[in-house]
């Protein structure tokens, strides 16, 4: 990778790769690494330091690890699992900023270099959680990151706080959209340790969160610009904002969205700002005063649970998710 040009494909021949790979350079332009057509490729763990890569069509058992500084990256429709026991996360952003609001801080700590012009889609990400692995995605001190169009399948808390998507010392420019949560024990979005903005959460279906024990709300604490939009959150646990002696004013529109549950935690200092309206609930909301659009459904018609279709059937204000799992792909092409 470090002698290919700007440009050029890495492809790599059928077979297992089961040392770490790792990748430094610094690219002007997207190198690419990934499987040769037809064949099937699975690597262990992946280390990019660097800039303008690209893994695509790759089986990984074992963590991707974005290093202090990486920018312009893209992991692009990977099938990624840490099933065996080797620790780690799914997808994490090696780096820290303690400095930021309400980060983490310890003695001696100094900041680090954000990662930044991130996309992770299409990938397929599964069976992390066992053997003291942690998050699907774990994103630290991050800027302008995408995460679209993504399965999170069978991701289980065993004691290390596993979530979906976890987010530690804040960022700006967060987009998490069209992504496909199901049969998992986590949080499903979590952003916590760190004020963040501009972050949007939009078209993403979240089913079956209830495999283990683990009964916690996907959660979203301290944000400035946090869009919520024509989600289909029918988890069984739903989602909960906080403020918690935030840096700025959070706020917060909320809208077209179907939700089992929304929570709007009593806030420690400045409170949300919430424009909401619109959105459909399994149980009326207590913890806010819901909008007249608004309505109140514990069995909303959907158009094929069995098969995960979760469409409004009757949808005249475009509430929720406008598709279904069965019309996507996810993970390599084979």
């Amino acid at each position: 990778m470090a002698r290919a040009p700007s440009g050029g494909v890495v492809c790599l021949t059928a077979g297992r790769y089961p040392g770490r790979l790792s990748f430094s350079a610094q690219h002007t332009g997207d190198v690419t690494l990934q499987a040769a057509p037809g064949a099937h490729v699975s690597t262990g763990s992946i280390a990019i330091a660097g800039s303008h890569i690209v893994v695509r069509d790759l089986w990984v058992n074992g963590e991707i690890a974005l290093a202090a500084g990486s920018s312009f990256v893209t992991l692009d429709h990977n099938d990624i699992s840490n099933a065996h026991g080797r620790g780690g996360e799914g997808i994490v952003f090696d780096t820290s900023d303690c400095t930021a609001p309400n980060a983490p801080r310890w003695e001696g700590c100094e900041p680090q270099a954000p990662i930044s012009d991130v996309t992770i889609s299409g990938n397929r990400i599964h069976n992390i959680g066992a053997g003291h692995s942690e998050d699907a995605i774990h994103l630290d001190d991050w800027r302008n990151v995408t995460v679209s169009g993504n399965e999170f399948e069978h991701i289980v808390e065993t004691g290390n706080h596993t979530d979906c998507l976890q987010s530690v010392y804040g960022g700006t420019n967060l987009t998490f959209t069209h992504n496909y949560e199901h049969d998992n024990d986590c949080q499903g979005f979590f952003i916590k340790d760190g004020d963040a903005t501009d972050v949007s959460v939009t078209d993403n279906l979240f089913l079956r969160d209830q495999v283990g024990a683990y009964a916690n709300f996907a959660q979203i604490w301290n944000v400035q610009g946090l869009t919520i939009q024509h989600n289909t959150i029918w988890d069984g646990k739903g989602l909960a904002l906080v403020a918690d002696e935030a840096s700025f004013t959070p706020t917060v529109t909320i809208d077209h969205n179907v939700f089992s549950n929304l929570v709007v935690e009593p806030p420690v200092g400045t409170p949300y700002a919430i424009a909401e309206h619109d959105n459909l609930f399994g149980q009326a909301p207590w913890s806010f005063r819901a909008s007249p659009t608004d309505r109140v459904a514990a069995r909303p018609r959907f158009a094929d649970p069995a098969r995960n279709d979760y469409r409004l059937v009757h949808n005249p204000r475009d509430i929720g998710v406008d598709w279904s799992p069965a019309g996507q792909r996810y993970g390599p092409p084979h």
